[in-house]
Parts: C-alpha cells; sequence; structure tokens
C-alpha cells in the first residue's frame, strides 16, 4: 500500500503536468487567436480609413485618411522632416499648405486642378518640378481619387460639420450674448451668417466660401483679425479643435448640409487599348439634377477643348458607371477631365487625367515658325528614353549662345521677350547624345 504523502505527491504532481498542459496548450491558441483578431481588426482599421468621416450617410475624407494613403504610397521616405530632399513635409496639417518654390500652392481648398500636390500625383509632366511618386510608378486610382475628392471638399483636418453643428460651437462658446441683431452680426440662421453688418469697418467678408484665410469669422477667433477685435471679447477662447471645425467648414465651402457637399466621382480613369485608343471610365455616387457630361481635351494640361458629350442618368440617388473612347490620339501626353453640367447649367469639372501614347521616334518641333518678336513660341518635346528633361540652347546665327532653356517632356512655352528678329538656331541633345538642330526664324511686327 502507498503511502499518504507520496500518493498525494503523485496525484498532485499528476495534477499539475495536466494543468500544465492544458494551459500551455490554451496559451498557444490564445496567442494564435489573439494574433489573428489584431490582424482582422488591422486591416479593419486600414479599410475603415478609406472614408472614416460620415454625414448622414454621405461620406468624406479627413487628413488622416491622407496621410494613411500617402504614407502607404511610401511618400513618407522623403516627405519627412529628417529629409533633405524635399521642401514639402505632411507630418502635420499645418505642413500640408506649403507654398511649393516655383510659387505655386501645394494644395488649393476645393481646386483639385489648381493644387500642385495633383499636378505631381495624375501622372503627366508637372508645372514644377518632377512627376511623383518618383520613376514610373503611379498611384492607384482609387488613392488618385480619394485625395483629390479631399481637396475638393476643402481639405478638411477633421471631419467636416454642417451648419448647425457651427452654430452649435458659436452657442456653446456664448457668442450669442452678442451676435443676436443684423448690426451685431447674426448666426441663428444660415443666410444671416453671410450677412456683414452694415457700419462693418472691415473689407473682408464674414465667410468667403472655400478660404477660410480671407473669412473675418475665423480671422477673429482664431486670433489673426487684422480689422476690429479678436473674439470672444471676454472670456475663453474657442478651443483648438472648434476653431480648426470652423476653418474647415469655411474652406468646404461653408455647406448647410451635408447633401450640398460635392458628390465626387468614386471611379475616373484612363487606359490605353490594344487599338491604340483611349478608353475614359467613370463612374458616380449618386446624380441630382445632372443632365451630362462634356469630356474635354488638352495636348498641354492647360488649354481644353471640347470632346464629346454623354449624357447623364438625370436624378437618381444610384450612381451609374460610363464610358467613353477616344479614337484620334496624339502622341506623347493627352489630357483628359469632364465637365460635368446640371439642367440649370450649372457646372463643374472633374479633376484631370492623363494618358501616354508612346512615340517611336524622338519628337522635337516648335510652332509657330516664323514666330513674331516677343511673342510665344510652343515647343513639343518627347524622347525615347527615360529622360523627363532636357537642354534647350538657342543659338544666334554667328554661333553665340543668347539662351538656355528646360524643356520638360511634352508640351512646352518659350517666352522670346527681348530677343531681337532674325535667324536663330534651336538646339537640344537627342537619345543618341548627338545633337538635334532646328532653324528659327523672329520677324518683326
Amino acid at each position: 500500500m502507498f503511502d499518504k504523502n507520496i500518493h498525494f505527491e503523485i496525484i498532485f504532481i499528476s495534477c499539475f503536468n495536466i494543468y500544465a498542459t492544458f494551459t500551455f496548450k490554451y496559451a498557444i491558441i490564445l496567442v494564435v487567436k489573439t494574433f489573428i483578431l489584431s490582424i482582422l481588426l488591422f486591416f479593419s482599421i486600414e479599410g475603415s480609413r478609406a472614408q472614416s468621416c460620415d454625414i448622414n450617410g454621405n461620406k468624406h475624407y479627413d487628413f488622416q485618411d491622407i496621410k494613411a494613403i500617402l504614407d502607404k504610397n511610401k511618400c513618407n521616405a522623403c516627405h519627412n522632416k529628417a529629409s533633405n530632399l524635399n521642401t514639402w513635409t505632411y507630418n502635420t496639417y499645418d505642413a500640408i499648405w506649403t507654398t511649393h518654390q516655383c510659387n505655386q500652392a501645394i494644395v488649393v481648398a476645393g481646386q483639385p486642378n489648381n493644387s500642385l500636390l495633383i499636378d505631381k500625383l495624375n501622372g503627366g509632366p508637372t508645372a514644377c518640378g518632377n512627376a511623383m511618386p518618383l520613376g514610373s510608378q503611379r498611384i492607384s486610382n482609387n488613392d488618385l481619387i480619394a485625395i483629390e475628392t479631399w481637396v475638393a471638399i476643402g481639405a478638411p483636418e477633421y471631419c467636416l460639420s454642417e451648419f448647425e453643428q457651427i452654430k452649435d460651437i458659436l452657442t456653446m462658446n456664448n457668442c450669442n450674448s452678442c451676435h443676436i441683431t443684423s448690426d451685431r452680426w447674426d448666426f441663428t440662421t444660415y443666410h444671416s451668417v453671410f450677412l456683414k453688418p452694415q457700419n462693418s469697418l472691415c473689407i473682408d467678408q464674414i465667410i468667403t466660401k472655400y478660404n477660410a484665410n480671407n473669412s473675418l469669422l475665423y480671422q477673429k477667433i482664431s486670433d489673426t483679425a487684422v480689422c476690429g477685435l479678436n473674439m470672444p471679447k471676454e472670456g475663453i477662447p474657442l478651443s483648438e479643435i472648434n476653431v480648426a471645425k470652423i476653418r474647415d467648414w469655411i474652406n468646404a465651402g461653408a455647406p448647410e448640409f451635408a447633401k450640398a457637399l460635392p458628390v465626387s466621382l468614386v471611379e475616373f480613369r484612363t487606359d490605353v487599348n490594344s487599338e491604340g485608343q483611349i478608353i475614359l471610365n467613370w463612374q458616380t455616387v449618386s446624380e441630382i439634377n445632372t443632365s451630362h457630361f462634356d469630356i474635354e481635351f488638352s495636348r498641354d494640361g492647360q488649354h481644353f477643348d471640347k470632346l464629346g458629350r454623354v449624357d447623364a442618368l438625370g436624378s437618381s440617388q444610384l450612381g451609374k458607371k460610363y464610358i467613353y473612347i477616344h479614337e484620334h490620339t496624339h502622341t506623347g501626353y493627352n489630357y483628359f477631365r469632364l465637365k460635368i453640367i446640371d439642367y440649370d447649367d450649372h457646372f463643374t469639372y472633374s479633376a484631370i487625367r492623363v494618358e501616354k501614347i508612346e512615340n517611336s521616334i524622338e519628337i522635337f518641333t516648335f510652332m509657330p515658325n516664323p514666330v513674331l518678336k516677343n511673342n510665344l513660341c510652343t515647343v513639343e518635346w518627347y524622347s525615347l528614353d527615360e529622360r523627363e528633361k532636357v537642354k534647350l540652347l538657342l543659338i544666334s546665327i554667328n554661333g553665340q549662345l543668347r539662351k538656355e532653356f528646360v524643356l520638360n517632356e511634352g508640351i512646352n512655352t518659350l517666352d522670346l521677350a527681348g530677343f531681337l528678329s532674325g535667324v536663330y538656331y534651336v538646339s537640344i541633345e537627342d537619345y543618341f547624345t548627338t545633337r538635334k538642330i532646328k532653324k528659327l526664324v523672329i520677324l518683326d511686327y
């Protein structure tokens, strides 16, 4: 017969081994489940960041959404505080509003096509500097649409507010203790919030849509007023987030309701088919009072002409997919945009899409030739290699270098102001590192 103490030890050890085995297995299962849940949570968060803001079912982007998209495309490899390779960062919301060294704004609230950020990302030559991302890689159509939509609604830092929410912020900060009559400014109705008192000596309007910095309301609550007193005149200033929400609302066009926010395209892309035609595809979220789309085309991304028309679905809460085929393409860059026209003849423009038709020979042409003195000359250049720029030399007939220009691949404009009439030679270095020389004649008036 076993000793009781020994028998107890055996039972204890056996139970401990079973418990330990069970605990170890359970721990492994728990770790695995936790890991899987973490992965699922990560992707669900990443997916939800696609459009994190929702006003009555209308989704839109905030700054953190856009920052996540830029990070995903590895823009932070260069565009960060520690990098000496750039003059723009997006580490903070304030940093994105920098004006580029070429004196063009990186982001213009409500205007994607005038924002250098969009110009650099849409796949064509840019107004200043290099296209992004560097090299031949392009960001996805969905990412480009997201950034364009964000800029179109005013590039907000936070989720956008409606007028009633702005009114609540002002009321909560006791602004209605003074501002309840038209001669002191009244924000009790959406209409009255735009009306400046007749006795006001300030030049700026109370609200300038899509431009908070030029709006008297934002100037006074952000302690930047140059006319009159900052607000509130007495008491605690508005919190930073409340000031930012009012700024975002003004930059979004100061909408009364969520439905007043621009209805953006959920898709707009271009592709080249096997026959060399360019296919335009776009899809709307919903269409209210939409008459038709004019398809506009440009060779230089600046001067657009109507190419065709596609009738819209009309008025519907449901979106629709559209297609347009451009058959008569041009070698080099082809620029497209949509002019979205309502039944009341109001219209908005989509962002620009760029598609390049490859050239089999190096292209170097300019017009007009002859050109009138002090006029502009248009130069078209497409390389056979990966060069994005080339140096152009303007040489007098006796061999003297008169001026150097930098050509970007595509359409360029040369300013010939100050040149005397006569015969000149225009020269670039081609793919074979030999010089291509053409004759240019400048005439008197």
